[in-house]
């Protein structure tokens, strides 16, 4: 058992920190603690880290997200109708969606809606040369997911800037 202390970090890089940290523990072989429990604090209130690494995602670029709505393949498709359902969570207040909520919101099945996040990246390097990039040079995807303690499911959700630019691209398709 490794002994803990507590590290100040700012609030931006405590996500990605506490990932690194349950990757340390897993290359020792340790199991690692559910950092993601741990509430983060935002002047007194208690914050979802998961939120907050939300808020601080990096958008897409209104053209690149035109490019998605007007994708004819089954994966532009299936991420368009999936971006389309988060958008909508957003707008109720409601930012993450279980790969069962996505697909029932969407009209997909399970599977359907699984199989996209299979083929996204391949998709991403053939049509998006732009999108964002995280750390490790990897295209950023449209939808942020995440593992949720005590779900089988991966959530997904979207900022609210690109909920917004996302809202402005199917407002021009009308």
């Amino acid at each position: 058992m490794t002994t803990w202390v507590p590290l100040l970090v700012p609030l931006e890089d405590y996500a990605e920190l506490a990932d690194l940290v349950a990757a340390r523990e897993a290359h020792r072989g340790e199991r690692p603690v559910e950092v993601r429990d741990v509430a983060v604090e935002v002047d007194g209130a208690p914050r979802d880290p998961d939120d907050v690494l939300l808020e601080h995602w990096v958008p897409w670029s209104v053209g690149d997200l035109a490019t998605l709505a007007e994708g004819a393949s089954k994966t532009a498709e299936r991420w368009a109708r999936a971006m389309d359902a988060c958008t909508e969570a957003v707008n109720s207040g409601h930012h993450w969606l279980s790969t069962s909520e996505v697909a029932e919101r969407t009209g997909m099945t399970i599977n359907e809606w699984r199989d996209a996040p299979r083929k996204i990246t391949r998709h991403l390097r053939a049509n998006y040369p732009n999108v964002p990039v995280d750390k490790d040079g990897h295209k950023v995807w449209p939808l942020l997911a995440k593992s949720k303690p005590g779900s089988q499911e991966i959530h997904w959700a979207i900022n609210g800037e690109q909920a917004k630019r996302w809202r402005a691209v199917r407002e021009a398709q009308r």
